[in-house]
């Protein structure tokens, strides 16, 4: 079996959900090299996962992609460095799958897909919940109306992140792009974008940063152009942990997490919730390596790509607009 060879650009601790289950998994990647800017975790991550190997390790991304002959890129780096790592890593012929969000404005998501679409590259984003059965069974029922028509989704996130993050990068308007908006609740944002898969037309967005440079608290309300509206809270200040979606259909009411998993539908002309896809079933719950990897051998297409990160740069443009405006904002 010939092996894919992979760069990963940025060894922060997350990168371990992607690196962990490649093994047995995703046989096919060969972590061929590794880049930080700090050498003591690109050192600890080829310990991990390459111990009999000497891999070569970069400080600098653009001296890695000119010297390794590399088939594919991951990329987990702060949010903002997300578009040159993934757009230079495109121009070098590699495949991407960056971390959540895909890039942190608009333009950039446009020029990034574009990119891909130009090249012949995949581009991948790693959202687990956008990778599950459940996910797909949902995006599938809804886009076929089986339950009526879509009307209204509710956002919940909850989680200490104030405090977690707190002297750490994510509370870097410079490198994070915002706050708990486009961190945690990115995975909430991204998967009501999967599954609404329609574009923004109005936001209204109330910010709180409970005394830090970033958004902490918020609350949004969003109208779709396919005539769906939701509503969003983002809690980044509360001792508890909360990451929920409930769509609301004609028919029926869809309860999901972000993260995939949890699902549950009850409705009208039902004998019983439904709790799981049906049996038979043919799309299955995939890490976003393993998807990944699909995508490169040319056997699928991304489970989540660049048109959910182009939706979702869209409606973070809008509400962190609304949100320093003060008033509704528009989306062309």
């Amino acid at each position: 079996m010939k092996k894919i060879r992979l760069g990963i650009i940025g060894c922060g601790g997350f990168v371990q959900y992607h690196l962990r289950p490649m093994a047995k998994a995703v046989p096919e990647f060969r972590i061929a090299a590794l880049c930080d800017i700090d050498p003591t975790h690109s050192e600890h991550h080829r310990k991990l996962y390459c111990p009999r190997r000497r891999v070569p390790q970069y400080l600098d991304y653009r001296e890695m992609l000119a010297k390794e002959d590399l088939d594919a890129v991951i990329v987990s780096t702060p949010h903002t460095l997300h578009f040159r790592h993934a757009y230079d890593a495109l121009g070098a012929g590699c495949h991407v799958m960056t971390e959540k969000p895909m890039v942190t404005n608009a333009k950039h998501a446009r020029r990034l897909v574009a990119r891909a679409e130009k090249k012949g590259l995949g581009l991948s984003i790693a959202i687990q919940g956008t990778h599950t059965d459940t996910f797909a069974y949902a995006k599938q029922i809804l886009a076929e109306q089986t339950f009526g028509e879509l009307q209204l989704v509710t956002g919940v996130l909850a989680q200490g992140w104030r405090d977690g993050t707190m002297g750490k990068w994510r509370q870097d308007p410079k490198l994070s792009g915002g706050g708990q908006l486009y961190d945690s609740c990115a995975h909430v944002l991204s998967a009501m974008m999967f599954l609404v898969n329609s574009p923004v037309r109005e936001v209204f967005c109330m910010t709180d940063n409970k005394g830090t440079k970033v958004d902490i608290n918020a609350v949004t309300a969003i109208k779709f152009a396919n005539g769906a509206m939701a509503n969003v809270t983002s809690g980044g200040n509360c001792a508890t942990w909360k990451s929920h979606l409930t769509i609301q259909c004609k028919e029926a009411k869809i309860e999901i997490s972000p993260h995939g998993g949890d699902f549950n539908i009850n409705g009208r002309g039902l004998e019983k919730d439904i709790t799981r896809v049906p049996r038979g079933w043919k799309v299955p719950t995939v890490s976003p390596s393993r998807n990944f990897a699909d995508v490169i051998l040319g056997k699928t297409e991304p489970r989540c790509g660049g048109d959910v990160g182009i939706l979702l740069a869209d409606l973070m443009d809008a509400l962190y607009e609304s949100a320093a405006k003060g008033k509704p904002v528009k989306v062309g």
